[in-house]
C-alpha cells in the first residue's frame, strides 16, 4: 500500500490495477488481484454444503447434555466449542447430508484415559453389555470416573442422545443397560468416561451394534 500527499492525492478511483482511496485526508493506493478466481467451483460448493451439514448436526447437539462435554473440551484450547467440534469432525460429513463414517465421528474429546479391552454385545432383549479392563487400578483418583454412552441410530443419525440411567464407574469394569429397538437399524455407540465433577472427559470409543 502507498500513501500520497501530493496533488495526486485528490484522485480517487481505479487506474489499471491500482485503486486510490481516501482515509482521514490521506490518499492511499493499493493494487487489485491480477487474476479473478471463481468462488463457486464444484469443490467450493461441496465445502459449503459440508459446512451446512455440520452446522445442522451441531444444532442438535446444543439441545442435549452432550454440548457441555464440548464446552469443557474447548477450555484448554484456542477454540470455542463449535470450532473444536468442527475441526475434529469436518471431514466426516458428506456434501449429500450424510455421515460418511460413523467410526470416525468424534462425539467426545478430552484428556482422561480411555479403557483397555472394551467390548460391547447386545442380546435378544436389546440389553447392551459393556466390559473393559481397568488398567488404572493403581491410580485410585480415576476409580470413580463415570461411564457415559452416546447413542445414534442409523435411521436418525442427526439425533444423538446421551443415554440415561447408567451408573457404572471405571473400577466396575462392566455396565449393562437397555436400548430401544429402532426398525432393526444399526446402533452406533460412543462410550466415554467423565470425572466425578464433570470437569474432564475422555475421547470416546466407538461400537456398531446390529439388533438380532
Amino acid at each position: 500500500m502507498a500513501k500520497c500527499k501530493s496533488p495526486l492525492g485528490k484522485l480517487q478511483g481505479k487506474y489499471g490495477n491500482l485503486i486510490t482511496y481516501d482515509v482521514k485526508g490521506q490518499t492511499r493506493v493499493r493494487s487489485t488481484p491480477l487474476e479473478y478466481h471463481d468462488a463457486n467451483t464444484e469443490a467450493q460448493q461441496k465445502s459449503r454444503r459440508r459446512l451446512t451439514i455440520i452446522v445442522r448436526f451441531y444444532s442438535h447437539l446444543k439441545e442435549t447434555p452432550i454440548i457441555e462435554i464440548w464446552r469443557v473440551a474447548a477450555i484448554p484450547t484456542p477454540y470455542d466449542r463449535y470450532s473444536l467440534f468442527r475441526k475434529l469432525n469436518m471431514n466426516v460429513f458428506l456434501p449429500n447430508g450424510k455421515i460418511g463414517d460413523f467410526s470416525k465421528l468424534q462425539m467426545t474429546h478430552g484428556e482422561l484415559p480411555q479403557a483397555l479391552n472394551m467390548q460391547a454385545e447386545i442380546d435378544l432383549e436389546d440389553r447392551v453389555t459393556l466390559t473393559w479392563t481397568n488398567h488404572l487400578e493403581h491410580t485410585t483418583s480415576h476409580d470413580n470416573d463415570t461411564l457415559g454412552v452416546i447413542a445414534i441410530y442409523n435411521n436418525n443419525s442427526f439425533s444423538p442422545a446421551l443415554l440415561e440411567g447408567i451408573s457404572a464407574t471405571r473400577k466396575d469394569e462392566k455396565a449393562v443397560f437397555h436400548v430401544d429397538r429402532k426398525s432393526g437399524k444399526p446402533l452406533h455407540l460412543y462410550v466415554f468416561f467423565a470425572s466425578p465433577g464433570k470437569d474432564a472427559y475422555s475421547n470416546d470409543q466407538y461400537f456398531k451394534l446390529t439388533f438380532k
